[in-house]
């Protein structure tokens, strides 16, 4: 049998093929997602009777298929262990009384009418800092919708507001993974490529400033008003709100100040959230541990504070867990069958222009994240095939490393089963259909990018005394200018 199958020929995969597949399993998904509003997860697992015959047919058995999905999958585990502890943080905080906290204060200082405003602009410093969108969204984030919806601001509207600071600061901030990926396999100085990116980072930003300022002006949420007043009341009678139980919150930002990865920083606010509650909230023991996975649960006849608390823990994220899971089993077996290789080869041969150079590398940044579900997976596959094209443009690395973010760190969280957006979902309880109006800075970035292009503004060349024309031969032989393009020493 073993060898049959060595003499069995393998074919190539045809471009036709290839899009053919690449429309169905989307196509799959978003009926599933869109029409049946079923499990995503479950869909991508039932996918595997549609790509592992097509990879019989093309010659490949079943066995080497199987082993594609499992060895991809791999790369999955990372991203559900960081989603199963914002589960187990989001519980341990409500236990520990430090969500309760940051919303009743919240609550008494904020004013309703900037809240907006107020929480995309404390979201981007955070990612700035911190240099991570999930992190900010799974800790500064959670607080807020639960300030958000206190005060009457619908969620989907509040995690808009809290997915552009978030996506904000990671991309321009130097300790981001997305960042340091882009420029690194731009082979540009981070600091050069951040800088960059400022140019077509600001008027995005202003707009959405603008325009979740209005969005505020529209809601009255108000602490005089008897259902916040209850609200308060109930976190006061159920709570300890003071400085204690801010504990895990520094424990969190401490963490990520530190450098050590989301996972750690989330795991360890979840951990010392648990002791909080056991040890200053006055929970049991058993209870305290147990909220680590069940969540949180409170018994109240306030509707409002019920649905704002009772929630989190592991076993909330079992099923976006799935999602990531199943969904990275289809994507090693189409990385195998070299089915997006197959589209991009035909795809960059037809590049004529550089506005057309920058619309593909962004628009392979969505298509990596639709297929991989993975940020850093898009930025690798698009800079691996796009990069070489730029010099045949005479143009500088920084311009494909900025193309690169707006496609590969924006373009996650307009796919529903990327492992972001998934993430993003989980911690907020919101929907992508929900927040999808209200991210602008997202939708801007890259038509901002491309517009630039086409006007020819920032996007510099490689050597000032020709136009875009293939220079790569010409930079071979010239070293020194390599290294001033890149800032690399």
């Amino acid at each position: 049998m073993k060898q049959d199958n060595e003499k069995k020929p393998k074919k190539e995969v045809s471009l036709f093929a290839a899009v053919l597949l690449f429309v169905v399993v989307c196509a799959a998904i978003a009926i599933q997602k869109g029409v049946l509003n079923g499990d995503m997860g479950s869909m991508f697992f039932m996918l595997w009777v549609v790509v592992i015959p097509f990879g019989l047919f093309h010659g490949h058995t079943s066995a080497e298929m199987e082993k594609a999905a499992i060895d991809f999958t791999c790369k999955a585990l990372p991203a559900i262990f960081v989603l199963l502890a914002a589960g187990a943080l989001i519980g341990a905080w409500i236990a520990a009384g430090t969500t309760p906290t940051l919303i009743y204060f919240g609550l008494k200082f904020i004013n309703p009418k900037i809240f907006l405003v107020t929480a995309m602009l404390l979201c981007s410093l955070v990612s700035l800092a911190c240099g991570t969108s999930n992190g900010t969204a799974g800790t500064a984030g959670v607080a807020l919708i639960g300030i958000g919806n206190s005060m009457g601001i619908p969620s989907p509207i509040t995690a808009g507001a809290i997915i552009c600071g978030s996506y904000f600061g990671d991309k321009m901030s130097p300790m981001s993974d997305t960042t340091i990926l882009a420029s690194s396999i731009a082979e540009v100085n981070i600091f050069k490529h951040i800088r960059h990116m400022v140019y077509d980072q600001i008027p995005g930003y202003i707009i959405s400033l603008i325009f979740f300022l209005v969005i505020g002006l529209q809601y009255g949420g108000s602490i005089d008003s008897p259902e916040t007043v209850a609200l308060m009341n109930g976190l006061q009678e159920n709570f300890h709100l003071d400085l204690i139980a801010l504990l895990p919150l520094i424990v969190t930002a401490l963490l990520l100040i530190l450098k050590q990865s989301a996972l750690m920083s989330i795991l360890g606010g979840a951990v010392s959230g648990i002791l909080v509650a056991i040890f200053y909230q006055g929970m049991g023991v058993a209870e305290g541990f147990g909220v680590f996975y069940n969540g949180f649960s409170l018994a109240t006849d306030n509707e409002t504070l019920s649905t704002l608390l009772n929630r989190g823990g592991i076993e909330s994220m079992w099923s976006l867990a799935g999602i990531t899971l199943f969904g990275f089993t289809i994507a090693g077996m189409l990385d195998y069958l070299q089915v997006i290789n197959r589209i991009a080869e035909v795809v960059t041969k037809r590049i004529h222009s550089i506005t057309a150079l920058s619309f593909i590398t962004i628009l392979f940044g969505f298509i990596g994240n639709a297929i991989a579900f993975s940020q850093n997976f898009a930025i690798v596959m698009t800079g691996t095939l796009m990069a070489p094209m730029y010099k045949k443009y005479n143009l500088q690395p920084m311009n494909c490393s900025r193309d690169l973010e707006a496609g590969g760190t924006y373009g996650c969280m307009f796919i529903p089963w990327n492992a972001n957006t998934v993430f993003t979902c989980g911690v907020l309880g919101v929907s992508v259909t929900g927040f999808i109006p209200y991210i602008p800075l997202l939708y801007l970035t890259p038509v901002t990018v491309l517009i630039f292009t086409l006007l020819k503004y920032k996007t510099d060349k490689i050597y000032d005394d020709v136009g875009y024309v293939d220079v790569t031969e010409r930079l071979a032989a010239d070293p020194e200018r390599q290294r001033e393009i890149s800032g690399i020493e």
